[in-house]
């Protein structure tokens, strides 16, 4: 793939966690335009005028309040992860993360050097009792998780686990870093509040992202929290030699978001994430039937398959390639190799004629 905006001819990819080209805001961004001040370094935390912008608009959206003291711009949700890896582990650490996981932050995790601790999930998130003896025997850096619409499940945690989770960070002062850039990418009922917003006194840090709610090619994202990790991250020499992170971005960013035309396209995206959603469901429900059991998200970009017979779904990939459809197998998702009869489905990328075709090919490919 030569650039984001660049799909094959013959190949649905549903492998490919990116916004449809055509869905990307040109328009918004053609009147804009930046200051003197957007041009030079700026603050360490990031534009405190965009913050205020931000801090506001995430606190209606998140139904709670979010003070923009509590905010740290970065260059997307990739770059606060790491960030945070520079400055909460080092090789040879060990790092917690769900089972299955975001398959990019477990490379990033490898890359560093870390260690990684697979945990299990039910239907409200990570199993708190093998977190909290995880946490008991690893002594770990952090604890990665991914509480909204997760990638690549589908799954949300539940409001008692998500303070669960916030108050054994408390207990065992174990970081928690939460990759919340689905939170906002509600199809209906909102999520419960992103972690960072239930102790200010527990060592948890938020990462959003406007990647995937506006345009990917911005690279602006924040980090949510307070405390010594949060003050620490302010204050990295990153910070210190370079400044706030994306000055230009986000002076192009806060006008949308003080005019409600962000908030505008975010809930025309909403709306056509969820008919894709609506349109590949049903149509795998279709093509496969009873072959396969489904987690429908109800916000986020992928829906998760598993075949019930559990056959290796990676041993099918050239196949279905051939026939003109792809997917994500659930093995690389996982850091210890499981999940090999699932894989992830991003229905964000295509528009839904093109989605009921994959459904038929993987029909064919799996009948």
């Amino acid at each position: 793939m030569a650039t984001q905006v660049t799909r094959p001819d013959q190949l649905i990819d549903l492998a490919v966690g990116q916004p449809d080209p055509d869905l990307l805001p040109v328009d918004l961004f053609r009147s804009l335009s930046v200051d003197q001040q957007n041009l030079a370094y700026g603050e360490q935390a990031g534009d405190e005028t965009f913050r205020q912008a931000l801090s506001a608009w995430l606190s209606e959206d998140y139904d709670q309040p979010v003070k923009a003291e509590q905010l740290l711009l970065t260059n997307g949700s990739s770059n606060a992860l790491d960030m945070i890896c520079s400055q909460l582990s080092k090789p040879g650490a060990t790092i917690l993360v769900e089972d299955p996981s975001y398959f990019i932050a477990l490379k990033l995790f490898k890359e560093r050097g870390f260690n990684v601790v697979a945990l299990p999930m039910d239907e409200d998130g990570v199993e708190l009792q093998a977190l909290e003896q995880a946490i008991q025997k690893y002594k770990p850096a952090f604890f990665y998780t991914i509480p909204s619409f997760h990638n690549p499940s589908g799954i949300t945690q539940s409001h008692s686990r998500r303070q669960g989770i916030v108050k054994l960070a408390a207990q065992t002062q174990c970081p928690v870093v939460a990759d919340d850039v689905y939170q906002s990418l509600y199809f209906g009922q909102k999520p419960p509040a992103p972690l960072a917003c239930y102790d200010h006194n527990a060592p948890v840090l938020s990462v959003g992202s406007f990647s995937k709610i506006l345009a990917p090619g911005l690279r602006l994202g924040w980090i949510q929290g307070t405390g010594d990790i949060f003050h620490r991250l302010k204050n990295s020499a990153l910070l210190q030699s370079g400044g706030g992170l994306a000055p230009v971005t986000s002076a192009l960013v806060g006008p949308l978001i003080a005019s409600g035309e962000f908030q505008k396209n975010l809930e025309y995206l909403r709306q056509s994430y969820a008919a894709r959603s609506e349109v590949l469901f049903d149509g795998l429900v279709s093509t496969i039937g009873d072959q396969i059991s489904i987690n429908k998200p109800n916000g986020g970009y992928f829906l998760w398959a598993s075949f019930v017979d559990g056959r290796d779904v990676a041993a099918k990939l050239d196949v279905a390639r051939q026939a003109g459809v792809s997917y994500l197998p659930g093995k690389i998702c996982s850091a210890n190799g499981q999940f090999l009869s699932s894989m992830r489905l991003c229905f964000a990328w295509y528009p839904q004629q093109q989605l009921m075709t994959a459904s038929e090919r993987l029909g064919l490919v799996f009948s």
